[in-house]
């Protein structure tokens, strides 16, 4: 399927088709341990592109950064493309061959302000292929967030899209035109720091898989990234 183009008061950042030329410059890949479980170790090598599609890999390796364990993939988008407001439309599903991960697809984060007081916008964030969640986090506590649950089929492709713009969220799936979840939000639920793509992958939050065997091969086939005009 074609890419959309930027509606009217939107102006296109990034627009990355992964039809070539391997992963572009402007996404930094994930390199040892992060995020709040200690079991989620990425590396660069997890991130690759062909057939089409960037493709974040979660697979046992016999050793590396993290020692022998799973390993998954995450990457951000540069600094230089955080934006306060912004639009994310994401063409992708998930392959398991074998395991399940937890992922989020995307997010968006304020690299540089505190956290959770700074926000995150989750908006697909999940285990398995049931659906996903949006979880947007702000004040003091890590619980303290808004969250929405979206019901699809995850292994199969779709086109998700997240808008946010002068404190509203608006979540599509496949549909473009008409939002499946609006929310109203003010400065407090969603901070006006400046945010970057991200995207995630993790061993779940019990643990990596128990074996060494299979994988989970998410695929991405389109990014557009839109700022206000």
């Amino acid at each position: 399927p074609s890419v959309p183009p930027a509606a009217a008061g939107w102006v296109n950042v990034v627009n990355d088709q992964f039809s070539s030329g391997g992963v572009p410059a402007h996404w930094h890949r994930y390199d040892g341990p992060y995020g709040s479980a200690p079991h989620n170790c990425g590396t660069p090598s997890h991130v690759s592109v062909s057939g089409g599609s960037m493709h974040l890999l979660m697979r046992h390796e016999a050793s590396g950064r993290c020692g022998a364990g799973w390993y998954t993939a995450g990457m951000m988008l540069d600094r230089a493309f955080a934006s306060v407001d912004q639009r994310v439309t994401v063409r992708f599903r998930v392959v398991s061959g074998g395991v399940s991960g937890h992922h989020i697809i995307p997010m968006r984060f304020p690299p540089g302000a505190r956290w959770p007081q700074g926000g995150e916008e989750d908006y697909c964030e999940g285990s398995g292929s049931s659906g996903c969640h949006t979880f947007l986090h702000y004040g003091d506590k890590a619980s303290t967030q808004v969250l929405h649950r979206h019901a699809f089929d995850l292994s199969q492709w779709h086109t998700v899209r997240f808008e946010r713009r002068n404190h509203v969220v608006k979540a599509y799936i496949d549909d473009l035109s008409t939002p499946v979840w609006t929310y109203r939000g003010s400065s407090r639920t969603l901070p006006d720091t400046k945010k970057h793509v991200v995207l995630q992958q993790e061993c779940q939050s019990s643990g990596c898989p128990a074996g060494t065997t299979g994988t989970e091969d998410i695929q991405i086939d389109w990014i557009t990234v839109d700022n206000p005009a």
